[in-house]
């Protein structure tokens, strides 16, 4: 796991000069969508519930100062049950 966390954070400074925009797309079942909501308490995000309801899609976009930063919330997020990180 340390591996790959070491390779995607050298994936993103790769193709990222820091600080910027990055945005996180997120599906989380309906019932886990609170918690998401929590973890970004203070961040604007949009959401869009799928057609049957089931899922919603959460679209985040952070000024990010470094990968660590990507990375962080993206573990943050790995908690989640059922959550999809895309």
């Amino acid at each position: 796991m340390q591996q790959s966390m070491e390779n995607f954070k050298k994936t993103l400074d790769e193709h990222h000069e820091w600080p910027c925009d990055y945005t996180f797309k997120f599906i989380v079942p309906g019932n886990s969508l609170i918690q998401l909501k929590e973890m970004l308490e203070g961040i604007p995000h949009s959401e869009k519930d799928s057609r049957t309801g089931k899922y919603t899609s959460v679209t985040v976009t952070i000024y990010a100062t470094s990968a660590d930063e990507i990375i962080d919330l993206y573990q943050k997020t790995a908690t989640i049950e059922g959550l999809i990180s895309l």
